[in-house]
């Protein structure tokens, strides 16, 4: 008998352990979840496979921007700029007049700002960080998700200038573009610079140091390059006649030439770009290509009806068009089609792989975990 209870005691303590072990798997995968996907809520969801149900109602943001900021939403209207959570509710707004407002969104960072105007409002999750006033017309900005802002300006005696803030809104560093025009610039990580200008010779990158006023590398491109996004392999350029794949150091890997078709929407991810093309300037013919960074191109998908918006993200490519949106693989096969007549002109793909898009005075989040 007492053998007996030595084994059923023996049996109860392995069990014991066993569940143990259960829950602390379980606890990293709730840690693992909640920093990359929205907490317990999102990881709860993807458990059940439930359909999302988020709904945001915000101010008439008609000719502004909408963008996903970790599962919640950020809106810069012609009132100013608005920020909610996952839920839909407001945490928290910031009430200017703009003409042409813009927004910039990455991670958890976030800046909005009036095209032309002087001040660039610089926020996270839980406010504004910092009101920047620039003293020359705002032409872009952008954020890293390391919280680096990077500001193009017109200027006065030059034709741009680029000030790079740390994530406390402080001024870290200033450059002058000379005879050229800057059109935007990007913080890679937390020391580098890449700006684009365009001039009478086309359109110019250069690279420099945040700890160094010297030009580490630069490249030219003899047509107007409008774009670009730092990818796995270096820079994706977009211009409007080809896609230009550059190294970190600024030389020119690869080119996709659209073959005289007309670039409609572009969205860039990671090792992943999207575009939209057309035949003709006006109307008919409009197809979506996805192109790696490496040059490859790896799909390509006719549309029935013009698109709207698109995003890239994880692989995924998301299609906004006026009556639905589609998300795809990297090689533009199908996985899910939704319903979206309600006029939305933006659709972004989140963390958790839901879609979210936005329209004038709402937006609606599509799909399961």
């Amino acid at each position: 008998m007492e053998e007996k209870r030595k084994k059923n005691r023996g049996f109860l303590k392995m069990l014991l352990i066993m569940l143990l072990l259960a829950v602390a798997i379980l606890a990293v995968a709730v840690a693992v979840r909640a920093k990359q996907e929205g907490g317990l809520r999102a990881l709860w969801r993807s458990i059940r496979g439930v359909e999302k149900t988020d709904e945001f109602f915000f101010e008439n943001v008609s000719g502004g921007a909408a963008a996903d900021m970790e599962l919640g939403l950020a809106v810069a209207a012609d009132s100013g700029l608005y920020v909610y959570d996952e839920t839909g509710n407001q945490i928290f707004s910031c009430l200017y007049s703009w003409q042409e407002p813009a927004l910039a969104v990455d991670g958890g960072y976030g800046a909005a700002w009036n095209i032309g105007g002087g001040t660039v409002i610089f926020f996270d999750r839980k406010g504004v960080i910092k009101e920047i006033p620039e003293e020359n017309p705002i032409v872009s900005a952008t954020v890293n998700s390391l919280g680096y802002l990077a500001v193009s300006a017109e200027a006065d005696g030059y034709k741009g200038v680029v000030t790079v803030y740390n994530s406390l809104g402080t001024a870290i560093y200033r450059w002058s573009a000379g005879s050229d025009r800057v059109l935007s610039a990007r913080v890679s990580g937390r020391d580098e610079l890449v700006v684009l200008t365009v001039g009478k010779g086309g359109s110019r990158f250069v690279k420099l140091r945040l700890d160094s006023e010297e030009l580490q590398n630069e490249y030219t491109y003899p047509g107007l390059v409008i774009d670009f996004a730092f990818t796995d392999s270096g820079i994706t350029a977009v211009s409007t006649g080809a896609l230009i794949g550059l190294s970190g150091q600024l030389q020119e890997r690869w080119t996709y030439d659209y073959g005289g078709r007309f670039l409609e929407h572009y969205c860039i991810d990671g090792g992943l770009c999207a575009v939209a093309l057309a035949d003709y300037q006006v109307g008919g013919g409009r197809t979506v290509e996805t192109v790696s960074d490496g040059g490859e191109v790896r799909g390509t998908l006719a549309l029935s009806n013009d698109p709207v918006d698109m995003d890239v993200s994880g692989g995924s490519v998301a299609v906004l068009t006026s009556d639905s949106v589609a998300v795809y693989s990297d090689a533009l096969e199908e996985v899910s089609r939704y319903e979206c007549g309600f006029g939305a002109g933006h659709t972004d793909i989140r963390a958790d792989g839901t879609v979210l898009c936005a329209g004038t005075f709402s937006a609606y989040v599509y799909g399961k975990m």
